[in-house]
Protein backbone atom coordinates (compact mmCIF):
# COMPACT_ATOMS: atom_id res chain seq x y z
CA UNK A 1 0.00 0.00 0.00
CA UNK A 2 0.95 2.91 -1.14
CA UNK A 3 2.29 5.89 1.76
CA UNK A 4 2.17 9.71 1.46
CA UNK A 5 4.35 11.19 3.74
CA UNK A 6 2.43 14.37 4.15
CA UNK A 7 -1.45 14.40 4.35
CA UNK A 8 -3.66 16.71 5.81
CA UNK A 9 -7.85 16.00 6.79
CA UNK A 10 -9.61 19.40 6.75
CA UNK A 11 -13.17 18.48 8.13
CA UNK A 12 -15.70 20.77 10.59
CA UNK A 13 -16.86 19.53 13.87
CA UNK A 14 -18.78 16.58 13.69
CA UNK A 15 -17.64 15.20 10.30
CA UNK A 16 -16.06 12.60 12.16
CA UNK A 17 -12.67 13.60 12.03
CA UNK A 18 -12.06 11.55 15.23
CA UNK A 19 -12.69 8.43 13.67
CA UNK A 20 -10.41 9.36 11.03
CA UNK A 21 -7.64 9.98 12.99
CA UNK A 22 -8.05 6.81 14.54
CA UNK A 23 -8.43 4.50 11.59
CA UNK A 24 -5.01 5.94 10.52
CA UNK A 25 -3.32 6.02 13.59
CA UNK A 26 -4.47 2.19 13.90
CA UNK A 27 -3.46 1.04 10.23
CA UNK A 28 0.15 2.33 11.34
CA UNK A 29 0.32 0.21 14.21
CA UNK A 30 -1.16 -2.62 11.99
CA UNK A 31 1.30 -2.64 9.29
CA UNK A 32 4.09 -2.19 11.16
CA UNK A 33 6.00 -5.77 11.63
CA UNK A 34 6.30 -5.24 14.98
CA UNK A 35 3.81 -4.87 18.30
CA UNK A 36 4.99 -1.14 19.51
CA UNK A 37 4.92 0.76 16.55
CA UNK A 38 2.79 3.05 18.81
CA UNK A 39 6.61 4.06 20.60
CA UNK A 40 7.54 6.01 17.33
CA UNK A 41 4.08 7.71 16.88
CA UNK A 42 4.27 11.33 17.98
CA UNK A 43 0.30 12.51 18.11
CA UNK A 44 0.18 15.99 19.19
CA UNK A 45 -2.90 17.81 20.16
CA UNK A 46 -3.80 21.41 22.01
CA UNK A 47 -5.71 19.84 25.06
CA UNK A 48 -5.85 17.28 28.12
CA UNK A 49 -8.92 16.24 26.32
CA UNK A 50 -7.98 16.08 23.00
CA UNK A 51 -5.31 13.72 24.76
CA UNK A 52 -8.04 11.74 26.57
CA UNK A 53 -10.12 11.27 23.47
CA UNK A 54 -7.65 10.09 21.61
CA UNK A 55 -6.39 7.62 23.79
CA UNK A 56 -9.62 6.06 24.58
CA UNK A 57 -10.44 5.83 21.16
CA UNK A 58 -7.32 3.99 20.79
CA UNK A 59 -7.27 1.74 22.84
CA UNK A 60 -11.22 0.70 23.13
CA UNK A 61 -10.99 -0.06 19.11
CA UNK A 62 -7.99 -2.30 19.71
CA UNK A 63 -9.46 -4.14 22.88
CA UNK A 64 -13.23 -4.32 20.20
CA UNK A 65 -10.81 -5.68 17.73
CA UNK A 66 -9.46 -8.34 19.76
CA UNK A 67 -12.90 -10.13 20.48
CA UNK A 68 -13.88 -12.61 18.26
CA UNK A 69 -17.22 -10.94 17.98
CA UNK A 70 -16.78 -6.92 17.47
CA UNK A 71 -19.10 -4.78 18.97
CA UNK A 72 -21.16 -2.63 16.84
CA UNK A 73 -19.96 0.42 17.67
CA UNK A 74 -16.84 -0.58 16.08
CA UNK A 75 -18.24 -2.66 12.92
CA UNK A 76 -17.63 0.58 10.67
CA UNK A 77 -13.57 1.42 12.00
CA UNK A 78 -13.00 -2.56 11.47
CA UNK A 79 -14.04 -2.51 7.95
CA UNK A 80 -12.62 0.41 6.71
CA UNK A 81 -8.93 -0.52 8.28
CA UNK A 82 -9.60 -4.01 6.95
CA UNK A 83 -9.89 -2.55 3.12
CA UNK A 84 -7.54 0.40 3.49
CA UNK A 85 -4.73 -2.67 4.82
CA UNK A 86 -5.75 -5.42 2.93
CA UNK A 87 -5.39 -7.21 6.15
CA UNK A 88 -7.37 -10.33 7.46
CA UNK A 89 -9.85 -9.80 9.84
CA UNK A 90 -8.42 -12.64 11.90
CA UNK A 91 -4.62 -10.85 11.45
CA UNK A 92 -6.58 -7.93 12.90
CA UNK A 93 -7.98 -9.27 15.79
CA UNK A 94 -4.53 -10.98 16.07
CA UNK A 95 -2.55 -8.30 16.29
CA UNK A 96 -4.48 -5.97 18.33
CA UNK A 97 -4.21 -8.03 21.27
CA UNK A 98 -0.45 -8.32 20.63
CA UNK A 99 -0.40 -4.39 20.83
CA UNK A 100 -2.60 -3.82 24.01
CA UNK A 101 -0.50 -5.87 25.92
CA UNK A 102 2.20 -4.18 24.68
CA UNK A 103 0.75 -0.79 25.40
CA UNK A 104 -0.48 -1.93 28.62
CA UNK A 105 3.32 -2.55 29.40
CA UNK A 106 4.71 0.08 28.59
CA UNK A 107 1.81 3.02 28.26
CA UNK A 108 4.49 5.92 29.31
CA UNK A 109 5.32 5.27 25.81
CA UNK A 110 1.69 5.69 24.26
CA UNK A 111 2.86 9.36 22.59
CA UNK A 112 -0.32 11.15 22.64
CA UNK A 113 0.20 14.28 24.71
CA UNK A 114 -0.68 17.82 24.44
CA UNK A 115 1.53 20.45 23.01
CA UNK A 116 2.57 21.66 26.15
CA UNK A 117 4.04 18.26 27.53
CA UNK A 118 5.87 17.49 24.96
CA UNK A 119 7.79 21.08 25.48
CA UNK A 120 8.29 20.24 28.33
CA UNK A 121 9.17 16.78 27.79
CA UNK A 122 12.08 18.49 25.13
CA UNK A 123 13.11 21.23 27.84
CA UNK A 124 13.44 18.91 30.47
CA UNK A 125 16.22 17.25 28.41
CA UNK A 126 17.83 20.45 27.62
CA UNK A 127 17.98 21.90 31.23
CA UNK A 128 21.43 21.03 32.24
CA UNK A 129 22.31 23.18 28.32
CA UNK A 130 20.26 26.03 29.25
CA UNK A 131 21.75 26.17 32.92
CA UNK A 132 18.09 25.34 34.46
CA UNK A 133 17.86 23.52 37.15
CA UNK A 134 16.69 20.06 37.26
CA UNK A 135 13.92 20.50 39.68
CA UNK A 136 11.96 23.61 38.12
CA UNK A 137 7.85 23.73 37.96
CA UNK A 138 5.91 24.64 35.39
CA UNK A 139 3.27 26.64 35.36
CA UNK A 140 0.70 26.77 32.87
CA UNK A 141 -0.87 29.97 34.11
CA UNK A 142 1.15 32.60 32.70
CA UNK A 143 -1.71 35.48 32.89
CA UNK A 144 -1.00 35.19 36.86
CA UNK A 145 2.78 35.39 36.67
CA UNK A 146 2.18 38.69 34.27
CA UNK A 147 -0.21 40.10 36.77
CA UNK A 148 1.46 39.99 39.63
CA UNK A 149 4.37 41.60 37.76
CA UNK A 150 2.72 44.55 36.80
CA UNK A 151 1.01 44.57 40.44
CA UNK A 152 5.07 44.77 41.60
CA UNK A 153 5.90 47.74 39.14
CA UNK A 154 2.45 49.56 40.15
CA UNK A 155 3.32 49.09 43.62
CA UNK A 156 6.66 50.98 43.75
CA UNK A 157 4.99 54.07 42.69
CA UNK A 158 6.35 56.79 44.68
CA UNK A 159 9.05 55.15 45.72
CA UNK A 160 10.74 55.13 42.23
CA UNK A 161 11.17 58.59 40.92
CA UNK A 162 12.02 57.60 37.75
CA UNK A 163 9.65 54.46 37.82
CA UNK A 164 6.73 57.17 38.76
CA UNK A 165 7.57 59.98 36.27
CA UNK A 166 7.30 57.43 33.59
CA UNK A 167 3.93 55.90 34.80
CA UNK A 168 2.28 59.07 35.34
CA UNK A 169 2.86 59.83 31.32
CA UNK A 170 1.64 56.94 30.57
CA UNK A 171 -1.63 57.31 32.44
CA UNK A 172 -1.84 60.41 31.16
CA UNK A 173 -1.40 59.60 26.96
CA UNK A 174 -4.03 56.53 28.07
CA UNK A 175 -6.32 59.43 29.71
CA UNK A 176 -5.86 61.63 26.26
CA UNK A 177 -6.92 58.65 24.02
CA UNK A 178 -9.78 57.60 26.07
CA UNK A 179 -8.54 54.76 27.19
CA UNK A 180 -9.42 52.49 30.24
CA UNK A 181 -8.36 54.37 32.75
CA UNK A 182 -7.80 51.34 35.11
CA UNK A 183 -3.92 51.69 34.42
CA UNK A 184 -2.96 48.35 35.54
CA UNK A 185 -5.36 46.39 33.00
CA UNK A 186 -3.14 48.83 30.24
CA UNK A 187 -0.07 47.97 31.39
CA UNK A 188 -0.85 43.62 31.57
CA UNK A 189 -1.89 44.60 27.74
CA UNK A 190 1.68 45.43 27.33
CA UNK A 191 3.09 42.58 29.31
CA UNK A 192 1.23 40.25 27.24
CA UNK A 193 3.76 41.28 24.49
CA UNK A 194 6.51 39.18 26.48
CA UNK A 195 4.33 35.55 25.71
CA UNK A 196 4.36 36.36 21.89
CA UNK A 197 7.27 34.82 20.10
CA UNK A 198 7.02 36.77 17.50
CA UNK A 199 7.90 39.72 19.35
CA UNK A 200 10.79 37.64 21.38
CA UNK A 201 13.97 39.18 19.01
CA UNK A 202 12.43 42.87 19.98
CA UNK A 203 11.98 42.24 23.22
CA UNK A 204 15.34 40.51 23.94
CA UNK A 205 16.70 43.74 22.79
CA UNK A 206 15.58 45.65 25.67
CA UNK A 207 17.35 43.74 28.03
CA UNK A 208 19.61 45.45 29.89
CA UNK A 209 18.28 48.83 29.08
CA UNK A 210 17.79 51.42 31.91
CA UNK A 211 15.17 54.23 32.64
CA UNK A 212 18.09 56.59 31.53
CA UNK A 213 18.17 54.85 28.78
CA UNK A 214 14.74 55.53 27.54
CA UNK A 215 14.95 59.41 29.13
CA UNK A 216 17.96 59.87 26.64
CA UNK A 217 16.03 58.26 23.64
CA UNK A 218 13.10 60.03 24.11
CA UNK A 219 15.22 63.24 24.95
CA UNK A 220 17.03 62.93 21.29
CA UNK A 221 13.80 62.67 19.62
CA UNK A 222 12.37 65.71 21.12
CA UNK A 223 16.01 67.41 19.71
CA UNK A 224 15.90 65.93 16.17
CA UNK A 225 11.82 66.48 15.86
CA UNK A 226 12.53 70.50 16.94
CA UNK A 227 15.50 70.06 14.01
CA UNK A 228 13.33 68.98 11.72
CA UNK A 229 10.46 70.80 12.35
CA UNK A 230 12.72 73.81 11.63
CA UNK A 231 13.83 73.00 8.45
CA UNK A 232 10.46 72.21 6.89
CA UNK A 233 9.26 75.45 8.08
CA UNK A 234 12.64 77.09 6.32
CA UNK A 235 11.70 75.63 3.08
CA UNK A 236 8.08 76.27 3.21
CA UNK A 237 8.49 79.75 4.00
CA UNK A 238 11.46 80.44 1.61
CA UNK A 239 9.48 79.32 -1.41
CA UNK A 240 6.40 80.88 -0.62
CA UNK A 241 8.65 84.09 -0.40
CA UNK A 242 9.46 83.62 -3.58
CA UNK A 243 6.00 82.92 -4.54
CA UNK A 244 4.97 86.46 -3.16
CA UNK A 245 7.77 88.52 -4.22
CA UNK A 246 7.10 88.15 -7.61
CA UNK A 247 2.92 88.33 -6.97
CA UNK A 248 1.75 85.33 -8.45
CA UNK A 249 -0.37 83.77 -5.83
CA UNK A 250 -3.52 83.74 -7.16
CA UNK A 251 -1.89 82.90 -10.51
CA UNK A 252 -1.76 79.33 -9.42
CA UNK A 253 -4.68 76.94 -9.97
CA UNK A 254 -7.10 77.55 -7.21
CA UNK A 255 -4.03 78.95 -5.24
CA UNK A 256 -3.40 75.55 -3.72
CA UNK A 257 0.64 75.49 -4.17
CA UNK A 258 0.77 78.70 -2.24
CA UNK A 259 -1.95 77.80 0.28
CA UNK A 260 -0.07 74.69 0.78
CA UNK A 261 3.41 76.21 1.41
CA UNK A 262 1.64 79.20 3.64
CA UNK A 263 0.18 75.94 5.62
CA UNK A 264 3.61 74.35 5.89
CA UNK A 265 5.32 77.95 6.94
CA UNK A 266 2.97 78.83 9.74
CA UNK A 267 4.04 74.85 11.81
CA UNK A 268 0.89 73.66 10.24
CA UNK A 269 2.91 70.34 9.68
CA UNK A 270 1.27 67.44 7.01
CA UNK A 271 2.07 65.80 3.75
CA UNK A 272 -0.01 66.70 0.73
CA UNK A 273 0.74 64.77 -2.11
CA UNK A 274 -1.91 66.45 -4.17
CA UNK A 275 -0.12 69.41 -5.18
CA UNK A 276 2.37 67.59 -7.08
CA UNK A 277 0.28 67.11 -10.29
CA UNK A 278 -0.23 71.12 -10.33
CA UNK A 279 3.32 71.31 -10.56
CA UNK A 280 4.97 68.60 -12.67
CA UNK A 281 2.72 69.18 -15.40
CA UNK A 282 -0.21 66.33 -14.97
CA UNK A 283 -2.77 69.38 -14.40
CA UNK A 284 -2.85 72.91 -15.65
CA UNK A 285 -0.55 74.68 -13.04
CA UNK A 286 -2.47 78.37 -13.67
CA UNK A 287 -6.07 79.69 -12.81
CA UNK A 288 -8.35 80.98 -15.89
CA UNK A 289 -7.31 84.54 -15.71
CA UNK A 290 -3.29 84.29 -15.26
CA UNK A 291 -1.49 86.14 -17.43
CA UNK A 292 1.14 84.67 -20.48
CA UNK A 293 3.75 86.55 -18.18
CA UNK A 294 2.95 84.78 -15.04
CA UNK A 295 2.67 81.49 -17.07
CA UNK A 296 5.97 81.84 -18.04
CA UNK A 297 7.45 82.48 -14.32
CA UNK A 298 5.46 79.36 -13.04
CA UNK A 299 6.59 77.42 -16.27
CA UNK A 300 10.31 78.35 -15.35
CA UNK A 301 9.76 77.96 -11.17
CA UNK A 302 7.93 75.03 -11.13
CA UNK A 303 9.74 72.20 -11.06
CA UNK A 304 12.41 73.99 -7.91
CA UNK A 305 8.95 74.70 -6.07
CA UNK A 306 8.48 71.12 -7.05
CA UNK A 307 11.53 69.60 -5.70
CA UNK A 308 10.78 71.90 -2.27
CA UNK A 309 7.44 70.08 -1.80
CA UNK A 310 8.69 66.59 -2.63
CA UNK A 311 11.61 67.44 0.18
CA UNK A 312 8.71 68.68 2.46
CA UNK A 313 6.64 65.46 2.61
CA UNK A 314 9.78 63.15 3.07
CA UNK A 315 10.46 65.15 6.04
CA UNK A 316 7.11 65.70 7.09
CA UNK A 317 6.92 61.87 6.26
CA UNK A 318 10.05 61.49 9.06
CA UNK A 319 8.74 63.77 11.46
CA UNK A 320 5.93 61.58 11.91
CA UNK A 321 7.88 58.39 12.26
CA UNK A 322 10.11 60.43 14.87
CA UNK A 323 6.92 61.26 16.65
CA UNK A 324 5.43 57.32 16.97
CA UNK A 325 8.74 56.24 18.11
CA UNK A 326 8.45 58.58 20.52
CA UNK A 327 4.59 57.82 21.72
CA UNK A 328 5.62 54.51 22.18
CA UNK A 329 8.87 55.48 24.26
CA UNK A 330 7.04 55.09 27.53
CA UNK A 331 5.13 52.12 26.75
CA UNK A 332 8.56 50.31 25.92
CA UNK A 333 10.42 51.21 28.96
CA UNK A 334 7.11 49.89 31.29
CA UNK A 335 7.66 46.57 29.11
CA UNK A 336 11.05 46.63 30.05
CA UNK A 337 10.26 46.87 33.93
CA UNK A 338 7.79 44.62 33.94
CA UNK A 339 9.81 42.38 32.26
CA UNK A 340 11.97 42.35 34.83
CA UNK A 341 9.99 41.58 37.28
CA UNK A 342 8.40 38.59 35.08
CA UNK A 343 11.49 36.96 35.45
CA UNK A 344 12.73 38.15 38.59
CA UNK A 345 9.28 35.83 40.13
CA UNK A 346 9.81 33.25 38.50
CA UNK A 347 13.95 32.68 39.25
CA UNK A 348 12.53 33.44 43.05
CA UNK A 349 9.66 31.01 42.51
CA UNK A 350 12.16 28.25 40.75
CA UNK A 351 8.97 28.16 38.19
CA UNK A 352 9.13 28.57 34.44
CA UNK A 353 6.06 30.10 32.21
CA UNK A 354 4.69 27.42 29.27
CA UNK A 355 5.00 30.95 27.58
CA UNK A 356 8.51 30.76 27.19
CA UNK A 357 9.13 27.12 26.24
CA UNK A 358 9.12 27.64 22.44
CA UNK A 359 11.58 30.41 22.83
CA UNK A 360 13.74 28.85 24.69
CA UNK A 361 13.79 25.99 22.95
CA UNK A 362 14.11 27.85 19.35
CA UNK A 363 17.18 29.78 20.87
CA UNK A 364 18.74 26.70 21.90
CA UNK A 365 18.26 23.88 18.38
CA UNK A 366 17.61 26.67 15.73
CA UNK A 367 21.44 25.90 14.37
CA UNK A 368 21.14 21.89 15.03
CA UNK A 369 20.76 19.26 12.97
CA UNK A 370 17.72 17.19 13.21
CA UNK A 371 19.02 14.36 14.97
CA UNK A 372 20.40 16.35 17.97
CA UNK A 373 16.84 16.69 19.07
CA UNK A 374 16.38 13.15 18.94
CA UNK A 375 19.15 12.45 20.47
CA UNK A 376 18.00 14.43 23.63
CA UNK A 377 14.99 13.19 24.04
CA UNK A 378 16.51 9.42 23.60
CA UNK A 379 13.82 8.26 21.35
CA UNK A 380 12.91 8.03 17.24
CA UNK A 381 10.19 8.89 15.46
CA UNK A 382 8.72 7.66 12.38
CA UNK A 383 5.59 8.98 12.19
CA UNK A 384 3.75 12.89 13.07
CA UNK A 385 -0.21 13.54 13.72
CA UNK A 386 -0.31 17.05 14.56
CA UNK A 387 -3.82 17.90 15.91
CA UNK A 388 -5.45 21.37 16.06
CA UNK A 389 -9.26 22.58 16.22
CA UNK A 390 -9.51 23.87 13.12
CA UNK A 391 -7.25 21.59 10.54
CA UNK A 392 -6.52 18.20 11.54
CA UNK A 393 -3.32 16.76 9.96
CA UNK A 394 -1.66 13.57 9.92
CA UNK A 395 2.18 13.55 8.94
CA UNK A 396 4.38 10.52 8.51
CA UNK A 397 7.39 10.19 7.72
CA UNK A 398 11.37 9.43 9.36
CA UNK A 399 13.55 12.08 10.36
Amino acid sequence: MKSHSFTIYNASAGSGKTFTLAKEYLKILFLSPNDDAYKRILAITFTNKAVEEMKSRILNSLLAFSKDVVDDDFQDLLEAIHIETGLSFATIRDKSKAIVKNIIHNYSSFGISTIDKFTLKVIRSFAQDLNLPSNFEVTLDTKSLLQEAVDLVISKVGEDEELTSFLVDFSKTKTDEDKNWDISYELYEIAELLTKEIHAKEVNQLDGKTFNDFVEVRLKLKHQKEALENEIIEIGLKSLKLIEANCVINSFYRSLVPNFLQKIASGNLSINTTVVKYLDGESSRYSKTTSAADKNWIDDNAIYILDQILKINELVGKLYFYSAFQKNITPLSLLNTINKEYKKIQEEQNTLSIADFNKIISDEIQDQPSPFIYEKLGEKYRHFLLMSFKIHQKCSGTI
